[in-house]
């Protein structure tokens, strides 16, 4: 008669064991997918930036050149070399992007092949969806 209490609790200990795991697990999931989101952030934000970068050095070098027109050769060398150091930055902008992707991916591989996997098929889908459109509107004709 003492057994069963005894079996009773030994079997309750167990559940509660396991539902600890499954939590460490969630919560161990939904760190990786805060991290995750970070760095898909902070990729947007450095891409925006470097966007906004050349956006304003182009910008630039159309007024360069409209005001350029006076003096060709000495302006081509001016151009040639704001050209250069915009290239140049726009270079070390994308390694620095491309650093931190690979330090992200190598800390969170399962999270960044989930989110490989996600934007994949976003893509996929996206051009299934626009084939299928057109083969439909082709049908209509």
């Amino acid at each position: 008669m003492d057994e069963r209490p005894m079996r009773d609790q030994g079997h309750a200990g167990g559940n509660t064991g396991g539902g600890t795991a499954t939590l460490d697990q969630g919560r161990a999931m939904e760190q990786a997918k805060n991290a995750a989101n970070q760095a898909v952030e902070q990729v947007k934000t450095t891409a925006n930036q470097a966007m906004d970068q050349a956006k304003t050095i182009a910008r630039n070098i159309g007024d360069q050149a409209a005001a350029a027109a006076a003096d060709p050769a000495a302006t081509a060398q001016d151009l040639a070399r704001k050209a250069t150091e915009a290239g140049d930055v726009l270079h070390r902008q994308g390694q620095r992007a491309g650093e931190y992707l690979t330090q992200n991916v190598n800390e969170y591989p399962l999270t960044a092949l989930l989110i490989a996997g996600m934007v994949g098929y976003g893509l996929a889908y996206l051009i299934h969806s626009q084939s299928q459109g057109r083969s439909s509107f082709r049908a209509e004709r």
